[in-house]
């Protein structure tokens, strides 16, 4: 008896201590469970930081508000972790800084939209669909407004711009020819360069064949070489002693003038040799194209290109390894994914469109929401304040709200607009050179007429002198003392 009841003991013993692990593990769980919901209910608070406040005046609609979050292989908009915990993004930052502006208190719990494999359960359209009727409940991601999903759900204003675009490969395309150096300057341009220079020699052959200088004098076609050759020839030889000096002026303008026409030649010219000339490498059919795994863009394509061939991608690996090996052509996509596509993997690849224009990127609740109105409101004070701009430097690593092309427009001809200035001056200052070089060679000419008709002068020849008298008639001869 003894020991039967010792073993008793024993066994009520051991099964005490089990039950006691027991509850010990359930509430360690239980713990567990609850810093996890806890963390999931602060998050805004991390993100937002010390200036986070729930303690408000107004009365709120909705003091807890539930809000879903999809999943996606990009983590730059909405990052969940490996145990599909929420843990930021931009859109769920964005959303955060908007209830913080609210006039009342509203406490967000972050719900991601998964199944029980951990993958995201449904479409987007699904997502907005599940909070249908819902008084308190949201979703907060990369929504893009769209008519059939405003039959179920009510969207803010949009925070993002959500126009479609078409990724593609780039190539160079260096069209380099024998007539490169030509292209700087428009034909129009080249021909009234030219224009300019025989209309100069023309100019100065006036001008110094009107001071007797022999070289432009002769016969025509020696004038006609002089006109073409003199004003270019200025540059590189000596063509003898210029007589005029209103040639001179012109000589100093025109030469100012090509100094001018040749600088900005050789700049663009500089910028015509050494541009990357990128250039999409547009698809001459689709049917084998990508979109975005569980967008409705895949609807979009086959509606408006007829695309038979058409492969889901998840990520911008996907991406970049599908245009690399040739199975897809193209990718339609959002132009924020595309410019961070192109952010990360350079000029490699190029954006073409907007293929189609969409209202924009909003956080969506249910129709009738008390909070849509004041949510609305506090979207658009967080657009338009700089929390925005550092937002999108933190998670999307822009430091403007989108890159810039990474190709350059080929640079323009220059046109005769562009120096049209410098050929009404030159043409002004051989036209008052010529001007001004008859009214002095009037006056000289003037002067050696009345100096002809002054009174008679003795001329003396070695010891002979000359007399002649006022009528011409009587010459006087003596002979020097």
């Amino acid at each position: 008896m003894g020991n039967k009841g010792c073993t008793a003991s024993l066994v009520f013993f051991f099964t005490l201590l089990y039950f006691n692990c027991l509850v010990v593990t359930v509430k360690a769980s239980t713990i567990d469970t609850s810093s996890h919901r806890g963390s999931q209910v602060d998050l805004c608070a991390d993100i937002v930081g010390p200036e986070w406040n729930l303690t408000k005046e107004g009365k709120s609609p909705c003091p807890n508000l539930v809000v879903w979050v999809p999943k996606k292989p990009l983590t730059e908009f909405v990052k969940l972790n490996e145990h599909n915990e929420v843990e930021g993004g931009f859109s769920v930052a964005v959303f955060c800084h908007a209830i913080h502006l609210l006039p009342f208190s509203v406490r967000p719990i972050f719900k991601p939209f998964v199944n029980e494999k951990g993958e995201m359960n449904g479409t987007y359209d699904q997502l907005v669909q599940h909070i249908e009727g819902q008084r308190c409940q949201a979703v907060a991601g990369d929504v893009t407004i769209r008519g059939n999903r405003a039959q179920y759900v009510s969207f803010t204003v949009p925070y993002l711009s959500a126009e479609i675009y078409m990724l593609v490969r780039a190539t160079n395309e260096w069209n380099q020819t024998l007539w490169t150096f030509l292209k700087p300057f428009s034909i129009t341009l080249w021909f009234a360069l030219v224009c300019a220079c025989i209309l100069t020699g023309i100019a100065l052959a006036l001008l110094e064949y009107r001071a007797g200088n022999r070289k432009f004098g002769g016969p025509f076609y020696r004038q006609l070489i002089m006109v073409i050759w003199f004003p270019i020839s200025t540059f590189f030889f000596h063509e003898g002693k210029i007589r005029n000096k209103c040639s001179k002026v012109v000589l100093v303008v025109w030469l100012c003038m090509i100094f001018i026409v040749l600088e900005i030649f050789t700049a663009t010219l500089s910028s015509w040799l050494t541009l990357d000339q990128l250039r999409p490498t547009l698809p001459t059919n689709y049917e084998h194209v990508g979109y975005p795994r569980g967008s409705f863009i895949k609807d979009l394509i086959m509606e408006k290109y007829k695309c038979k061939g058409k492969l889901p991608l998840n990520g911008f690996e996907e991406f970049e390894k599908a245009l690399s090996n040739g199975s897809v052509n193209a990718i339609f996509d959002h132009l924020p994914y595309i410019d961070l596509f192109l952010a990360k993997y350079g000029s490699g690849y190029m954006k073409y469109g907007p293929i189609q224009q969409e209202a924009g990127i909003a956080f969506a609740l249910p129709i009738g929401s008390e909070l849509l109105e004041p949510f609305s409101r506090s979207v658009i004070n967080v657009v338009e304040s700089d929390i925005m701009t550092d937002m999108k430097r933190k998670y999307l690593g822009l430091s403007t709200p989108y890159k810039p092309q990474p190709n350059q427009a080929l640079p323009k001809n220059l046109d005769v607009q562009s120096f049209i200035g410098l050929f009404i001056f030159m043409a002004i200052v051989c036209i008052a050179a010529i001007i001004l070089s008859e009214i002095l060679l009037r006056r000289k000419n003037t002067k050696v007429g009345i100096e002809e008709d002054e009174e008679p002068v003795d001329q003396i020849s070695g010891q002979v002198q000359v007399k002649i008298n006022e009528d011409n008639r009587c010459i006087y001869i003596f002979l020097g003392a």
